[in-house]
């Protein structure tokens, strides 16, 4: 009896930390003033929280195009493991695999996305 009551403790107080992950990603790569001004601009945080998992996407590099111009990054899932923020322009970075781009979506797109979803 003790050990489930225990657990259900545990689990209430660690439950809404799961929830926050995105939030404290974003506040690496974000200052309190800048969310504070995108809610204002935007009414909440959500596009940001929706961004934190569908900003990145992978690119070939079809017409194989120099992509040496772009810094190179480790692939992720996430921008805020980038260091970056969203830009009203899409933000490019090569990938450890040759031929390849690691896209960061600009704000724009991820508008049309997150509305998209909302359907």
């Amino acid at each position: 009896m003790k050990a489930s009551l225990l657990f259900s403790v545990v689990l209430f107080f660690t439950f809404p930390m799961w929830g926050q992950k995105s939030l404290r990603a974003l506040k690496q790569v974000y200052t309190k003033k800048e969310l504070k001004t995108f809610e204002e601009q935007y009414g909440n945080l959500d596009l940001l929280v929706f961004a934190y998992d569908h900003a990145i996407s992978i690119v070939s590099n079809i017409g194989s195009k120099n992509t040496d111009i772009y810094p190179l990054a480790v692939k992720t899932n996430h921008f805020t493991d980038l260091n970056v923020q969203i830009l009203p322009y899409t933000q490019y970075f090569r990938t450890e695999t040759p031929g390849e781009l690691l896209a960061v979506k600009s704000m724009y797109q991820l508008q049309l996305a997150y509305k998209g979803s909302n359907k």
